[in-house]
């Protein structure tokens, strides 16, 4: 079971947009390889049966002790690229909100590359390979509050 979506191979299907008090997100720095690979957002994938929340608790807890991330009321509902069939409903992913007070207070998951802080405005360019369109307006609105509390779908 992989509990880490890979570096670099974002298949994740919980996602984590974690921001700091300037509106930076957290993304992950791969380690150094002879591959270069863009940043990811945080990523883990549920476990069998595991609800969405669960996982991202989880990897909230991966990254930062317990009680120091603080949820967000927004949540991206990502669908599956198909029909509805089991497989391709497991390709359903979440992106979650959460915010830390200061960006020392998180440390990449399972000590896997380094954090990577960047304006959220720049960050749908930097993670362009997870597919999600409306991520740039996304996170646009969350920031800025338009967007409402409870779950948006992105296409």
């Amino acid at each position: 079971m992989c509990m880490y979506a890979p570096l670099g191979f974002c298949d994740g299907d919980v996602l984590l947009a974690c921001f700091d008090p300037a509106h930076r997100i957290a993304l992950i720095r791969p380690e150094a390889s002879a591959e270069a690979r863009p940043p990811e957002l945080p990523a883990i994938r549920r476990r069998t049966g595991e609800p969405y929340r669960r996982a991202a608790l989880r990897l909230a807890r991966a990254m930062a002790p317990a009680g120091v991330l603080r949820f967000g009321k927004v949540t991206g509902r990502i669908p599956a690229a198909g029909g509805g069939s089991a497989e391709q409903q497991r390709a359903q992913r979440r992106l979650f909100t959460a915010h830390a007070p200061a960006p020392v207070d998180l440390h990449p998951p399972w000590d896997r590359g380094q954090l990577l802080w960047l304006p959220y405005s720049e960050v749908a360019a930097q993670v362009a390979g997870l597919a999600i369109g409306d991520l740039d307006a996304f996170l646009e609105g969350y920031v800025e509050g338009w967007i409402p509390d409870g779950w948006i779908t992105l296409e």
